[in-house]
């Protein structure tokens, strides 16, 4: 029997969900929980939309290069926030189209819905890095912004939403992706 199923089986659900509602790309986005000191993590390549059980890494909140080498390339964004937030238990990242237009458009990005603005609070932070995808910057800065807010922007890349548990975290990414669309047709609008 595989260790951690329960979560592994928790985080499939939600992955599933997250593609089917279009929150990403075939390849695209990641997700993890963290349990006691491990964390449980997609695999490197494997699809959102098709994860099995035995598509996760298990690895540590410390650095272990022979776990972590099979594991997604954003673990150590995933650690770093982990790391930094010890009530969060759960990360979800997602390329979503109209947040990923709107980060490239806004340096915040504030609701003008009343579910969002109610579920999200103010304004939505857009981290700008050098380098966005796998990189140490991205680690070093997004915990914070994660700490005033359950869901922040990379610039050009995709929000990183956190929470007590997965599900939680797909709410604040969803809520976001909805923001950005009524934000996007209200600018349509004439």
């Amino acid at each position: 029997m595989l260790p951690f199923l329960k979560e592994r089986l928790e985080l499939i659900e939600i992955a599933e969900l997250t593609f089917r509602l279009g929150l990403t790309d075939s390849h695209g986005g990641n997700l993890s929980c963290r349990v006691g000191n491990h964390i449980v993590i997609k695999r490197s390549g494997k699809s959102l939309g098709r994860l099995k059980p035995e598509d996760f890494v298990i690895t540590t909140l410390d650095e272990n290069p022979l776990l972590d080498r099979f594991a997604s390339l954003e673990l150590k964004v995933h650690r770093a926030i982990y790391r930094e937030i010890p009530g969060v238990r759960a990360v979800l990242h997602a390329h979503s189209p109209y947040t990923v237009a709107c980060s490239l458009k806004y340096d915040e990005i504030e609701p003008l819905d009343s579910e969002s603005k109610l579920l999200l609070g103010g304004k939505i932070p857009v981290l700008k890095a050098e380098k966005v995808v796998s990189s140490e910057e991205v680690a070093q800065r997004l915990p914070e912004l994660l700490k005033k807010c359950p869901v922040a922007v990379v610039y050009s890349h995709g929000p990183f939403a956190v929470g007590k548990n997965i599900e939680e975290a797909l709410k604040y990414l969803s809520a976001l992706e909805n923001s950005c669309k009524i934000l996007t047709f209200h600018g349509q609008l004439p």
